[in-house]
């Protein structure tokens, strides 16, 4: 195996990593001890990191589409009894979602990326989150959301005015999440901080990282 295909792999790993490290933040954080892990569920999670960092890079074709799919459905049915069908079905939209990434024309590339860096990952830690609390809180999904989108931004930030804009606006959108009791003080703060660190990093020592960087180390302050 090459090196590339190497660091593919590797990448799948964090990848599926980074799924479950704002989940854990949050069950261990709020002292829920009644969390529960799902080995089916892990496999599907599995699926769709390995899919994402890995298999997409080899352009699967259709045919194989239908036998990863079949695999998945497989697994879904050996855990009908054991798994909530809603996560089973989020889990799958996303693999969906990857799918069609593949046929995007390169014009709804932004999409593409938008798929693949906020709502595949987003949702991903939603349904673990979901299975291994046994609930779902707005007070886990929101900052989430604000961490994933701003790692988006991140990867988007060209140094324009409207990208300071932007900068500007999800700062400020990270101060109301504290005031409306989301996130602390200390954490909005964090974020901040990374946001503009990472930004200006980019635009004046050229210093660029993927998405799943960007993406580990923003779960990781959530922990504040």
């Amino acid at each position: 195996m090459d090196k590339l295909k190497s660091k593919r792999l590797l990448a799948a790993l964090i990848e599926f990593i980074s799924y479950h490290i704002f989940p854990f933040i949050f069950i261990f954080v709020h002292d829920l001890n009644n969390y529960s892990i799902h080995g089916f569920l892990i496999i599907m999670v599995a699926m769709v990191a390995l899919y994402k960092e890995f298999i997409l890079t080899l352009n699967p074709n259709k045919y194989f589409h239908i036998l990863y799919s079949g695999i998945y459905l497989l697994l879904a049915l050996l855990s009908i009894h054991s798994l909530n069908l809603f996560v089973t079905i989020l889990v799958f939209a996303q693999l969906i979602f990857l799918y069609m990434i593949k046929y995007l024309p390169e014009s709804y590339q932004n999409l593409a990326s938008l798929v693949e860096d906020f709502v595949v990952p987003s949702f991903m830690s939603i349904a673990l989150a979901f299975t291994y609390m046994h609930f779902i809180s707005v007070n886990f999904v929101v900052p989430l959301l604000l961490v994933n989108l701003a790692t988006v931004m991140i990867n988007y930030f060209e140094g324009t005015r409207f990208d300071y804009i932007q900068l500007t606006a999800i700062s400020a959108l990270s101060l109301i999440l504290f005031l409306l009791n989301y996130i602390s003080l200390w954490t909005a703060l964090a974020i901040i901080v990374f946001i503009v660190t990472m930004s200006l990093l980019k635009k004046y020592r050229n210093f660029s990282q993927s998405n799943l960087f960007y993406r580990v180390i923003g779960n990781l302050i959530l922990v504040i």
